[in-house]
């Protein structure tokens, strides 16, 4: 039994020596591949390719786009101020009007003939009066009886003040210029105080009008210049006359409104209008939305490549989103923008950048 023990001693330092000697011979082992066959060596992997365009920082006018409509500057209903029936219409539906124009007449009637009675009776109360202060200076009246004879006189002058001012209403005149919209009578209707003639609008200047939400309102003043595209493709431009200081109640806006001149009414109120309200000059970059990219915390950026060829996420501010791209800052004025592959790599990753040639990412 002794014998097996001291064999079985040997054996196991036989065989720990071979271990060693494989694990710190110097030599290196040849890995295998599953079939037996030597593996081959993995090559490291290559820089990656990225397409980047050096993108220049240049002032611009932003432009805050904002649908809006065009207005009439004005609109009223144009009403009868003394009864009588309409005998004339001076203008039809539609047409234009100068201020003070004749609208539609009515029916003078007796209003003549109670002028005719207003004035013999103020020729009467005036003769009166003269004759009252005549004796006034002599002594045989009283200050009263002279205060009474003025007092008829001028009652009587009012009187006829006020029959010149009814003939006068039976002219029915436009308050100002502009268009007879909608009429509401006929020759022949009979129109009581208040009842509705017609509807004149102003339309010069014309309004183009919109709504700023609680971030836009603040970059637009009054005084500022703007243009807009019109439903009927017409193209006008005006200035900024009107922003409402307090807010719609159940949309949370602001209204504006945008003055342009329609001196021969050739735009029509009621068009949807594409409102563009130029707000300050900055110094930003303008490229293509399909550069953008999110940090891990949902930061909007960029991704450009620095002077030693890595990767960096730059976080941006969007200024303004155009038809033809986008306007940011938060760049420095001179970068290297990754047009293609940003998807692909990570911040601070070494990359190779290859000049993209399409000029499509950036203007």
């Amino acid at each position: 039994m002794r014998k097996s023990i001291i064999a079985a001693v040997v054996i196991a330092v036989l065989v720990a020596a071979w271990i060693l000697s494989g694990q710190f011979s110097g030599q290196p082992r040849q890995s295998t591949a599953s079939n037996g066959e030597p593996a081959q060596t993995v090559a490291p992997r290559p820089t990656p390719r990225v397409r980047v365009q050096t993108v220049t920082a240049q002032p611009r006018h932003l432009t805050l786009n904002v649908t809006g409509r065009t207005e009439a500057s004005r609109t009223v209903q144009v009403r009868a101020e003394t009864p009588g029936r309409i005998v004339r219409l001076a203008v039809e539906r539609g047409a234009a009007i100068a201020d003070e124009a004749t609208i539609a007449a009515l029916a003078v009637d007796d209003r003549q003939a109670q002028m005719a009675e207003a004035k013999a009776l103020l020729a009467q109360r005036d003769i009166e009066y003269r004759a009252a202060t005549e004796l006034r200076e002599r002594g045989f009246r009283s200050e009263t009886s002279l205060a009474a004879a003025k007092a008829a006189r001028e009652q009587a002058q009012a009187l006829v003040d006020q029959m010149a001012l009814d003939i006068e209403r039976t002219r029915i005149r436009a308050p100002f210029a502009g268009v007879i919209a909608a009429g509401h009578a006929e020759v022949g209707d009979y129109l009581k105080v208040g009842d509705s003639v017609a509807e004149i609008v102003d339309l010069d200047p014309l309004l183009v009008v919109g709504s700023l939400t609680e971030i836009q309102v603040g970059q637009i003043s009054e005084g500022q210049v703007g243009s807009a595209i019109l439903a009927s493709g017409q193209e006008v431009s005006g200035v900024v006359h009107f922003i409402a200081q307090t807010a719609d109640e159940a949309t949370r806006t602001y209204r504006f409104e945008m003055e342009v001149d329609n001196s021969d009414y050739a735009i029509r109120a009621g068009l949807t209008a594409q409102i563009a309200l130029l707000t300050r000059e900055v110094t930003a970059h303008k490229f293509s939305p399909a550069v953008l990219s999110l940090s891990d915390s949902g930061a909007i950026g960029v991704k450009i490549v620095d002077d030693d060829n890595r990767v960096r996420f730059v976080p941006i501010q969007i200024l303004a989103d155009e038809t033809d791209g986008i306007v940011a800052g938060g760049l420095p004025r001179d970068v290297r923008l990754i047009t293609v592959g940003q998807e692909y790599v990570v911040d601070g990753q070494l990359v190779d950048p290859v000049i993209d040639g399409s000029g499509g990412a950036a203007s």
